[in-house]
């Protein structure tokens, strides 16, 4: 699929999950992080929703949990763009599905930093991920029944 200019803004910024659970953390304990993300559309509205989210982990245990979702108002004529019409599936290019992912990461980021204030967990912040790697190639959605 050759690259293509997407016209889109952000429609919103969803906070689904936030916790600190201080009796699972452990100072003395190495700290892991582990992410996650995931991607809906909604033809009939143009949008692609980014869903992420992160655990801060001591011994397996989330001591942080972060779930947010951002949802992306794409252009009708870009989003019509994305329909196959041969297999009737949407192929959203993995190019702009990085793009919108790291913009979902660093709205992560800001909301983890300003949830994490005068919690004494301030060191916590959402490390540098390479998306390039995460999203390999371009993601086709079946086309809900309506």
């Amino acid at each position: 699929m050759a690259s293509q200019q997407v016209t889109f803004n952000l429609k919103g910024i969803s906070t689904d999950e936030f916790a600190t659970i201080k009796e699972c953390y452990n100072k003395e304990e190495d700290v892991q992080v582990e992410t996650g993300y995931g991607f809906e559309i909604d033809p009939g509205n143009y949008t692609v929703a980014v869903r992420f989210s992160i655990l801060f982990k001591c011994n397996e245990s989330p001591f942080i949990v972060l779930k947010l979702t951002c949802a992306f108002d794409v252009e009708k004529e870009s989003f019509d763009s994305f329909l196959d019409s041969e297999s009737g599936k949407y192929i959203i290019p993995k190019g702009f599905l990085t793009h919108l992912t790291v913009l979902t990461i660093g709205t992560a980021r800001g909301v983890l930093h300003v949830k994490l204030e005068k919690t004494g967990f301030e060191k916590y912040l959402l490390p540098t991920l390479n998306v390039s790697d995460l999203i390999k190639e371009d993601m086709v959605f079946e086309i809900p029944n309506s």
